[in-house]
Parts: structure tokens; C-alpha cells; sequence
């Protein structure tokens, strides 16, 4: 985007400062008497000879610089009040011209009237100054020569090509180079490259130093530009060394800044609400970079449906206008929230976070204090937790955790929906739609006496199917009727799946069961789980089944494992062995783990059952 010409109070100075050249030329014209200068004059104007009145009709007066015509006043008459003071009255018209002829500058007004010293002037009806493109208007203003001051208290307006605005009072100070507008003011400023789009800057007054290019504007301060608007109880800014753009800006009391988005229901569109707002400007006009401090509030939309509320003490946001995304930063000591609709999907906190549309929000944790996601299926704790845009959870560096209870919780696997399960792993993500979790590098979950170990566990929260893999091992507390303590059932093997439709609890590769009376080993072992109470209600074994009770082993292709009976019936040319070495075979050994007892029986002729104490 060009840069505009000049920025709104700087031009307002340069009008400031042609109306005190045009009102020292009326001056000249009305003088009768003293010395003639060429160009306008600086000095004391002599006052008007004759009569008390004094009264010239048609008064008109031109000066020349090197043949070519330089200034020009003219009035319908001119006379001197009985108070000594000089008028000029009556389509007052006054033009300073450029070595080329060129106007530079044009007063016109009804009348003009200034002391004997042509110190302190008052010009009125329908004042209009024209200079440099630039056009100040109003019904009256003062000019007082010896302070150096322009000012107006019944309203003024003032216009370039790409400038208008207004204000009930202004003043300019020579000295200071400093203007004001007071009583509710309004200044629109055009973009200089053409697209119509216009920065506006309004407030109940505005103070402008044009030497340190800075302003303030105090009382109901607003900033607003293309898609964004910026409001506070003050506010103030810098412009360019040029002065022909903003640089910056500072919102200070309740600041709100509000950047409107492309989408069409308002997606990457926010609002930034805090102590202090600071906005920065880039050269181009591309874009927005803010910091807000004290009591940070952001609201960000994300997508159509997906909104995100931080609140921090100090928070930095940079938005690019071109394609309307945001990226933005928040630090010590952050919260958010993040909503789909009306409903809460998360809430964040650490020490930092950001976001960038290509990586989603990110949240780090601090010395002592970790990162944290909070969603009605689980609260997760780790060093750092990136969620992406459209929904999922990463996490690393050690990640702990809860999988919660309830409706609105997580359907983890085998443990009870009516319990926490709390974890712990490596790495953790969550997978977005219908909640998945994959949690790897030394996994571990509890509940109770519960207990899953895993180098990898997966749970689809929809249905509660869980499979692990590399390494698992299941610990089973079950409360043993008519017994003070509880029993400890072990499983393990190499990978693992849960059927939450059968209650089933299936683990592969070198599986192995640790009964309190009794252990087994297998290719494949599957388990099924009561509904109520987790326990194991039946447990079948095969492919290459080894089950061990005090010195025997037996060994088959097959086990079944009935809890409510206490048995463990191996098939397959079963064969049963001591540690003495030795052996005996049968079609089923049954073992009794109730009564310590081992039944071989054999199904062919001679049909025969052994009973051995182990």
C-alpha cells in the first residue's frame, strides 16, 4: 500500500500554518499607509488614517516579487472600529501565489478584524483556507500572532484527497507545533493505494506533537481500519517519520481491539480485551502485530463453530489482512477455552501458548508446573500439549493423566466407567471426531486394583475397545467371596485387544496367566470379564498351552478356565509332568484349584480317572 501524504494532524498543522500567512497578507491589504513589502508581510500593520471610521470601499491590494504577481487580497470595504481595531469585511478573499503563479495558498471569508498591531485576529462567516490539497472550514477562528495560536470554538472541518474530519473545537500552536481537537471529534484518513479503505480515528479530544510525531487521544478513544476496530478510555500513537502513516498505537482503559475475519460466519476473526492494547503497523498496511498486558482477554475464532477464549496477563497476537489468519502468543500464567458451538471441548492452561494456523495451539507448562488439556473424557498433564485446529491432542515429554468416570467420560477398555482411570506414558494423542486415544512409550493406567502396562495402548472412547502392544501386562484385583483379602490375577503377552461387545480380554504372543493357585502360559489367551464387577468369569487358552501348579506342569493345545468352579481343564494329548521327571498322560487333565487336586483322565476303553495331590 502507498503511503499516504501526510498523516491527519500533520496536515492539519500545515493548514494551521497557511491560515496564519493569508491572515498576515489581509493585514497588508487593509493598511493605507507604511512600508510596502513584497510577499506578505510579518510586521506591525500601521493603522488605518483619516476619519474615526476610515471606511475604503472595494479594497484591493496585490504585491510583486520580480515582475510576478505574489499575494492578492481583496474585501467589498475596510475601515477601523471606534475600538482601533482594523476590518476587512465582505467577500474576503485572499491568495498567495508561487513564483510560477501557482496558488499556494486562498482565504475566503465574510470578514476579518485585528488589533492595531496586527497581533490578534478574528476572522468569521463562512471561513474556508485552502493550501497545499488540503481545506480547513468553519464559521470562525482566532488567530493570536503573539502566542502563536489558531483556534476555534464553534466547529471546524478540514478535507485533502484523502483526509476529512471535524471536531467542535481545534487549536493550533505555532510554538509547540502542537494541535488539538476537543468536544468530540472525528477524523476519516483514505488508504493512499486506491481501494477506498479508510482509517478512522475519533474521541472526545486529541493532543498533537508534530516535532516528537505522537498524539493522544482521551475519552471514548477508537481506532478502526480495514477489519479491525480499537477502542478505549485513551489512547495514543506514533506516526512515521514522514508522517505520512501510523506506526503505532496504544489503547490504555478497557482497551478492546476487535480484527474481523474472511470466512463467512467469521472464522480467524477476534477480540482482544485488556488494560493496555499496543498495536503496531506495518509499512505495507498487511497486517496487525499487538501486545496486550494487564488482565488479557482473547477470543478468537477459529473456524466456523470453533471458538478460543485465553485469558493471560500479557498476550501478543499478529494478524495477516491478506488471507485474514492469526497467529498469537500468551505468557505468564495462561487459561483457555476452547469451545465447538455452545459446548466446552477443552480447557488449557500452562505458563505460555500460541497458535499458528498450520500447528494449532500449543500450551507449555513452567519450572514445577506442566502443561494442562481439561475435556469432559480426560485431563492431561505433560511438558508441552499441542492441539491441532480441527481438534486432536498431542502431548510428549512425559505425560500423566486421567481418563474420567462417568457418562461424559471416556469408555476405557476393561476398567469400570464408575472410576477414574489415572495414566502415565511417554507420548500421548488423541485423535479428533469420536475420541481415540494412542498412548505410547511406558504406557501405564490404573484404577483401583486395576492395572494396564504397555510400551502401547489404544482406546476408542465411542465403544471402549483397547489394544496394546510391546510388552503388556494386566493386573486384576478381585474380591474373593468369603475371604478377607482380595485375589490378584496377572496376564500378560506380547500384544493385546479388549471386546467390550463380549466382554473379552484377548492377549497374543507368548500370553501368560498368574492365578494365585495356579499359571499358564500359551500362544493365545482370552479372558471374560464380568459386566459388574471387571472379574474374570472364564478364561481359554491354546496353541501350545502350559499350565503349572506347585511341582507339576501340564502341557496341551488347549485350557479352559471357569472361575465360579475353580478349574483348569488342559486338551489337546494333554501330558502332565513333576519335577522329578515324571510323566502322564491322558485325553483332559482337570486341575482342582480349590482342593489341590490334579484329575488325568483318559476317554478310550478302559475309561479311567487318576487323582493326583499336588
Amino acid at each position: 500500500m502507498k503511503a499516504q501524504k501526510a498523516s491527519t494532524p500533520a496536515r492539519i498543522a500545515a493548514l494551521a500554518a497557511a491560515f496564519a500567512l493569508v491572515v498576515l497578507t489581509a493585514a497588508v491589504a487593509v493598511r493605507l499607509a507604511g512600508r510596502r513589502q513584497a510577499g506578505p508581510a510579518s510586521a506591525a500593520v500601521a493603522p488605518l488614517t483619516g476619519s474615526p471610521v476610515g471606511l475604503k470601499e472595494r479594497v484591493k491590494h496585490d504585491e510583486y516579487l520580480g515582475g510576478a504577481l505574489r499575494t492578492s487580497a481583496c474585501g467589498d470595504r475596510a475601515f477601523q472600529e471606534p475600538d482601533g481595531r482594523n476590518r476587512l469585511e465582505g467577500s474576503v478573499e485572499v491568495v498567495n501565489y508561487g513564483p510560477a503563479g501557482e496558488s499556494l495558498s486562498r482565504l475566503t471569508a465574510d470578514r476579518i478584524v485585528f488589533d492595531k498591531d496586527a497581533l490578534h485576529f478574528a476572522i468569521s462567516g463562512l471561513v474556508r483556507v485552502e493550501a497545499g490539497g488540503a481545506v480547513l472550514e468553519g464559521e470562525a477562528f482566532d488567530y493570536d500572532r503573539a502566542q502563536g495560536t489558531l483556534r476555534t470554538g464553534s466547529g471546524g472541518r478540514f478535507s485533502t484527497s484523502g483526509l476529512a474530519g471535524q471536531a467542535p473545537e481545534m487549536s493550533y500552536s505555532e510554538g509547540a507545533d502542537e494541535v488539538r481537537l476537543s468536544g468530540g471529534f472525528r477524523v476519516d484518513m483514505a488508504a493512499g493505494d486506491g481501494t477506498g479503505r479508510a482509517l478512522v480515528l475519533s474521541g472526545d479530544s486529541l493532543v498533537y506533537e508534530r516535532r516528537r510525531r505522537r498524539g493522544r487521544v482521551d475519552g471514548r478513544a477508537a481506532l478502526e481500519g480495514q477489519g479491525f476496530r480499537g477502542v478505549s478510555a485513551a489512547a495514543s500513537f506514533n506516526a512515521s517519520r514522514d508522517g505520512s502513516t501510523l506506526e503505532s498505537a496504544a489503547f490504555e482503559g478497557a482497551a478492546r481491539v476487535v480484527v474481523n475475519g474472511n470466512g463467512p460466519a467469521g472464522e480467524e476473526s477476534g477480540e482482544v480485551g485488556a488494560d493496555r492494547v499496543d498495536v503496531s503497523f506495518p509499512g505495507d498496511r498487511s497486517g496487525l502485530m499487538m501486545t496486550a498486558s494487564g488482565r488479557s482477554r482473547l477470543f478468537l475464532r477459529s473456524g466456523a463453530d470453533r471458538t478460543v477464549t485465553v485469558l493471560a496477563p500479557t498476550a501478543l497476537l499478529e494478524f495477516v489482512r491478506v488471507d485474514g489468519r492469526w497467529t498469537w502468543s500468551a505468557s505468564g500464567g495462561v487459561r483457555a477455552e476452547v469451545r465447538e458451538g455452545s459446548r466446552l471441548d477443552r480447557t488449557l492452561e500452562g505458563e505460555e501458548i500460541g497458535y499458528d494456523p498450520a500447528n494449532g495451539i500449543r500450551v507449555s507448562g513452567g519450572p514445577g508446573r506442566p502443561a494442562v488439556a481439561d475435556s469432559a473424557e480426560a485431563r492431561v498433564e505433560a511438558p508441552a500439549i499441542s492441539v491441532a485446529s480441527e481438534g486432536g491432542l498431542r502431548s510428549s515429554g512425559g505425560v500423566a493423566g486421567v481418563l474420567k468416570r462417568g457418562d461424559g467420560g471416556l469408555k476405557a477398555g476393561f476398567f469400570s466407567s464408575r472410576e477414574d482411570v489415572t495414566f502415565s506414558c511417554d507420548r500421548l494423542e488423541i485423535r479428533p471426531g469420536v475420541p481415540a486415544f494412542l498412548l505410547t512409550g511406558n504406557v501405564t493406567a490404573r484404577q483401583g486394583g486395576q492395572a494396564l502396562r504397555a510400551g502401547e495402548v489404544e482406546i476408542a472412547g465411542d465403544t471402549g475397545r483397547m489394544s496394546g502392544a510391546g510388552g503388556v501386562a494386566v493386573t486384576l484385583t478381585e474380591a474373593a467371596e468369603g475371604q478377607a483379602q482380595a485375589r490378584t490375577i496377572e496376564l500378560g503377552g506380547q500384544e493385546m485387544a479388549y471386546s467390550p461387545g463380549q466382554m473379552t480380554l484377548t492377549l497374543t504372543s507368548n500370553a501368560t496367566v498368574r492365578l494365585p493357585e495356579a499359571g499358564l502360559e500359551a500362544g493365545r489367551v482370552s479372558a471374560v470379564l464380568s459386566r459388574e464387577a471387571g472379574n474374570i468369569e472364564s478364561l481359554s487358552a491354546a496353541a501350545g498351552v502350559t499350565v503349572s501348579k506347585g511341582r507339576y506342569a501340564g502341557r496341551g493345545e488347549a485350557a479352559f478356565y471357569e472361575a465360579a468352579a475353580g478349574r483348569i481343564a488342559l486338551t489337546g494329548s494333554p501330558v502332565l509332568t513333576d519335577a522329578a521327571g515324571g510323566s502322564i498322560r491322558g485325553d483332559k487333565l482337570t486341575f482342582d484349584l480349590a482342593d489341590d487336586k490334579i484329575l488325568v483322565e483318559n476317554e478310550g476303553q478302559g475309561r479311567s480317572t487318576t487323582v493326583i495331590k499336588s
